[in-house]
């Protein structure tokens, strides 16, 4: 590590990315639940997909506030001379357990043998 990044503060990107990732995340972990709803009948099948699009707002602040609370732990736990890409990763990784969770979260449905699905 160069002189000059040693106590340097995380600039606006850092704190940028958390919201970011949040949004890819929701939107991607709603993609995932919705297709596995696509073939049952309870209601979550809508062509508007209704459902998933109300708790998308409530699932990205929630990842927000999870994932910036995130930021601010490695900031004031990791020593200075921690390289950027250990907490770059490190919040990656955090955001993709998120969506992983928000997307087994939603469940998914049990197919019955005729074909039709129970909740």
């Amino acid at each position: 590590m160069t002189a000059s990044r040693e106590g340097k503060e995380p600039g606006l990107g850092w704190f940028v990315t958390g919201p970011l990732l949040a949004v890819a995340g929701t939107v991607l972990g709603t993609a995932l639940a919705s297709q596995r709803w696509a073939d049952c009948a309870h209601g979550m099948d809508a062509p508007t997909r209704t459902g998933f699009v109300m708790v998308m707002p409530f699932a990205w602040i929630g990842m927000t506030l999870l994932l910036g609370l995130f930021q601010t732990i490695l900031v004031a736990v990791l020593p200075d001379q921690t390289e950027p890409e250990v907490k770059w990763v490190a919040l990656f990784v955090a955001a993709c357990v998120l969506t992983l969770l928000y997307s087994f979260g939603m469940g998914s449905p049990d197919m019955t043998p005729d074909g039709s699905c129970v909740r």
